[in-house]
């Protein structure tokens, strides 16, 4: 059973990460085209519950699986590893199954608590999903353990190109029968993606199981705990990363409850309230989110193996990982938030000409985007420090700042909302005190843990250096060639030169060590094949 790098298995979820983003960019952007403003309102109307659900099903417990059986194979119980994966197979099955009819029940009245009654088709067609979302979350987790990110980065793939072939179609199918019927078109194929994601994971395992009998064999060292004490296990053992991974979504969800009935008190029609909120989060969060997929993929490898690390006292190991985890997520998020900042306009004009048919809300979207742009560097710092955090056993304290967040929040939300000169922006804002607070609580907690020694030029200044230079030349190119073509192409082209020349800077200044470009370039890999 072969076990995969850091960065290779990164790199992996990385690829994967960004054929997915292209993919959902192929979704969602003509998906808002299709629905418009209001359209997109309803959706994030609905995501965010739905979000919160799967988050409680999925991320909690798939980092806390691939936990337990990196621990497990660490110490050579192999089957034991297996008979936690079974464990929790059957656990998340009936929680994801509990779940799912709870949200049946209750879905009148969160849609009427949202503002917007009859949205509650759309959690009756979504609830399904959520079964399927939890059975695939003990797969990846069990894989995830084993090194192996590969099986992860796949079903992503699989799973948006099913929601893009299915949801686009049902929704553009639907349209003409009503706003309401084009989302529910769209969120139907949300479920039929998990679905096949679902019956993807269980044939990998099929074929797993066939290829590494020996991984199945019972030896002497393999514990012989009942499975509804291994249960047991699993779920008090999720618990911290539960209460950690769901106070994000929870705050998406009280986005739903707040914003609109707040944009509805002061005056505003309740489509054009709608409209702003699809503006805020079905567009300009969207945005914010994309850069997360690459710092996300991070934060996945690096749990298991600084657990692993942690397993064997390798202390050298976890600072090393970690610092290299940091590098990698400041050379995401840095150019990401200086370009967003800087041309946020022609990223909403060239992204979203079709569904904002106004100049007023391409204005607000762009004034949206280029307040949100820091969070992109928040969001990506608050996922490694709560992913550091979990890997040495202190999960408890990201729920703590998360939760700091959270107040502040919605105390601010309530402030800014009600003003009339922010009211939209004033969500924004609140989402950036949120982020910085449960920063600034996760840092100083890790640094009294772990003292990391790094590079300072390599990880902040050759990144700025070089994202400062990359804009600049976007600036130029879009200046030279906006005489030639339209805005959109004109945008394309620029950022696809401003990529390539990040990417130059960044080895000419040498960020990376050589053992560091040997793993992302696959060197190894190669000599063995050659």
């Amino acid at each position: 059973m072969k076990k995969q790098s850091f960065i290779f298995g990164a790199l992996i979820l990385s690829v994967s990460g960004i054929i997915c983003k292209i993919l959902g960019a192929f979704y969602k952007i003509p998906l808002a085209n299709i629905l418009g403003a209001q359209g997109i309102g309803i959706y994030y109307l609905i995501f965010p519950v739905y979000a919160l659900f799967i988050t409680f099903v999925s991320s909690s417990f798939t980092i806390s699986i691939s936990k337990s059986v990196t621990n497990a194979v660490a110490k050579n119980e192999c089957n034991y590893a297996h008979r936690i994966f079974c464990a929790s197979l059957i656990l998340l099955f009936f929680i994801g199954l509990g779940i799912s009819i709870l949200l049946c029940v209750l879905c009148k009245a969160i849609s009427t608590l949202q503002g917007f009654d009859n949205a509650f088709v759309c959690y009756l067609i979504v609830a399904p999903a959520i079964v399927a979302v939890a059975v695939s979350s003990a797969f990846r987790g069990f894989f995830q353990g084993l090194h192996n990110m590969t099986p992860s980065a796949v079903s992503q793939v699989i799973n948006q190109i099913f929601k893009l072939a299915t949801g686009f179609l049902l929704a553009r199918l639907l349209i003409g029968n009503g706003v309401l019927f084009g989302t529910a078109g769209a969120i139907l194929g949300i479920t039929i993606a998990e679905v096949l994601t679902c019956i993807y994971f269980v044939c990998v395992y099929f074929v797993f199981k066939k290829r590494n009998k020996k991984f199945f064999v019972k030896d002497e060292n393999s514990k012989m705990e009942k499975l509804t004490c291994v249960m047991k296990s699993v779920f008090k053992q999720s618990i911290p990363f539960t209460l950690s991974s769901i106070i994000l979504p929870m705050s998406l969800v009280i986005d739903s409850f707040l914003i609109l009935n707040i944009l509805k008190s002061m005056g505003f029609e309740k489509l054009f309230s709608t409209g702003l909120m699809g503006l805020n989060s079905g567009v300009v969060n969207a945005l914010i989110n994309l850069p997360s997929t690459l710092s996300v993929a991070v934060c996945m490898t690096i749990v298991p193996y600084i657990s692993f690390a942690m397993s064997k006292k390798d202390y050298v190991g976890v600072k090393s990982k970690a610092s290299l985890a940091l590098k990698l997520t400041m050379l995401i998020s840095l150019p990401c938030c200086i370009i967003f900042s800087v041309f946020s306009k022609e990223i909403i004009t060239t992204l979203y000409a079709g569904s904002l048919q106004s100049v007023y809300e391409i204005n607000v979207a762009s004034s949206l985007l280029t307040i949100s742009s820091i969070n992109i560097f928040y969001l990506a710092i608050l996922q490694l420090s709560t992913a550091f955090l979990q890997a040495i056993n202190k999960s408890y304290v990201p729920v703590f700042s998360l939760s700091i967040g959270l107040v502040f929040k919605v105390v601010f939300e309530v402030i800014f909302i009600s003003n009339p000169y922010m009211n939209i922006s004033g969500a924004v804002v609140s989402n950036s005190a949120c982020y910085f607070v449960a920063c600034l609580v996760n840092i100083i907690y890790f640094k009294k843990e772990f003292r990391i020694t790094y590079s300072f030029f390599k990880i902040v200044i050759c990144p700025l250096i070089a994202s400062v230079v990359a804009t600049f030349c976007i600036f130029l190119s879009l200046k030279i060639v906006q005489e030639f073509f339209s805005i959109s192409v004109c945008t394309v082209l620029s950022l696809i030169l401003g990529i390539l020349i990040y990417i130059f800077l960044i080895f000419v200044l040498k960020t990376f060590t050589k053992e560091e470009k040997d793993a992302i370039f696959l060197s190894k890999f190669r000599k063995k094949r050659t």
